[in-house]
């Protein structure tokens, strides 16, 4: 066997390819790994984050609920509330309210007069009863019930000339 020196310059050029692509290969296979190390973690990542998505949706939801019933509870309680404060400030509306001048000076009249009018009356005292009707009607606080003092001394009129 001959050496050549062209033969060996080419073989030792093939040696080195040899160990190139080797070496190539080796890291090659090395990336692969590595790369599928990283797809490994970030499968494992994704799914962990896929699984935490999936507890706070369902998280979210057990509180939507929670919370619109606690919205809805509360929306009838306040509408209860409120009723019965409406309730309760109409019943005082209406027992306080002030009366009419008219009204007041009316019952005070009723509360003071009518009673001895009506033991005058049945004691036959018509002139009395006509005179004091006509002196109420001069008071300043029975302006507003000059029609009702009218209508009553009218009717003691009729009752004076019908038992004449």
């Amino acid at each position: 066997m001959e050496t050549n020196p062209h033969n060996d310059s080419e073989i030792n050029l093939l040696r080195q390819q040899v160990q190139d692509l080797q070496q190539r290969l080796h890291d090659a296979e090395h990336r692969a790994e590595r790369n599928r190390e990283e797809w490994s973690a970030k499968y494992d990542q994704h799914r962990e984050l896929r699984e935490a998505h999936q507890k706070m949706q369902h998280d979210y939801e057990s509180l939507r609920l929670q919370k619109g019933g606690f919205g809805f509870k509360m929306l009838l309680l306040i509408g209860a509330i409120g009723t019965m404060v409406g309730l309760v400030f109409c019943f005082l509306y209406i027992k306080l309210r002030p009366q009419e001048p008219h009204a007041q000076a009316l019952q005070r009249f009723r509360r003071e007069q009518v009673y001895q009018y009506e033991i005058q009356l049945s004691n036959g005292q018509f002139e009395e009863v006509h005179q004091a009707i006509h002196l109420e009607r001069e008071k300043t606080e029975n302006q507003s019930i000059h029609a009702e003092l009218d209508m009553l001394e009218n009717i003691v009129g009729a009752a004076r000339r019908g038992c004449k």
